[in-house]
């Protein structure tokens, strides 16, 4: 077995045990937070004299912290809908001390303060969470649209070349690289035209940038003359670029 089987195999354990265990994470979490919350009453009922530490007896503001952790795994797992319901449960669960044990002012108030600004922060997370799957659902289409797409331009017989506004290649298809090479990442203007500087009486890319479709005829110092026609496209980041074909037209134009 080589090292990238064992530690796929282990990664695809975690992820098996965290599903199993996810129903049970929040209960216990839980119960924890409500455990340390009214530690000092659970102390004083057993009479453990070695755990009367004075961190279970001081304002319960700073044990409440605790249920921020539930709350915020709550909006993360169960979104929207799991963050009021944990939010809820943990309200429930400060009101006895809040209104029958608390020696400090205001217990009330302060627990519903601390519940409304953890509910907030598990409702945000929820947010973010929803908002994260949603563009990472859409990146996943577009890039499987883009993949269809680009399938499509291999199979084609003209050249054809993806460039950006900053005149880098971004794709070439497999009749274009016959034509003029390798040079996905290079300058176009260095790949196609072997020049140090963009192409003025050329380069059509600032006219299709603003939307224009542009057709037109060029040859090579070497002879070869092409049919270009080039348009706007938005690739998979949202970048308007130039998608252009290049038809090599030759033989027709030597007649």
């Amino acid at each position: 077995m080589n090292k990238t089987n064992f530690a796929d195999r282990i990664v695809s354990g975690v992820c098996c045990f965290y599903e199993a265990c996810r129903l049970f994470i929040l209960p216990v979490l839980l119960v924890i937070g409500t455990l340390i919350y009214y530690a000092g009453e659970i102390v004083d009922y057993f009479q453990w004299e070695s755990l009367r530490w004075s961190f279970f007896y001081s304002v319960h503001d700073v044990h409440r912290l605790l249920f921020l952790v539930p709350i915020i795994y709550a909006g993360y797992v169960g979104r929207v809908k799991g963050a009021v319901i944990v939010t809820l449960v943990s309200f429930a669960i400060f009101l006895p001390r809040a209104f029958f044990i608390s020696p400090f002012p205001d217990p009330l108030l302060r627990a519903v303060l601390f519940t409304i600004i953890a509910g907030t922060m598990g409702y945000l997370t929820a947010i973010a969470r929803n908002e994260y799957e949603r563009r990472l659902k859409i990146e996943i289409l577009l890039k499987s649209e883009r993949d269809k797409m680009l399938g499509i331009l291999n199979r084609m017989a003209d050249g054809v070349l993806i460039v950006g506004p900053d005149y880098k290649i971004r794709y070439m298809n497999p009749s274009m690289v016959r034509e003029f090479g390798e040079g996905t990442g290079a300058y176009c203007y260095q790949q196609i035209h072997r020049l140090d500087h963009p192409c003025e009486n050329i380069c059509r890319l600032p006219k299709v940038l603003q939307g224009q479709i542009e057709k037109w005829e060029y040859t090579f110092p070497d002879g070869r003359t092409y049919e270009l026609l080039a348009s706007p496209y938005i690739d998979s980041d949202g970048v308007i670029c130039q998608l252009s074909t290049y038809r090599n037209i030759t033989q027709r134009a030597k007649h």
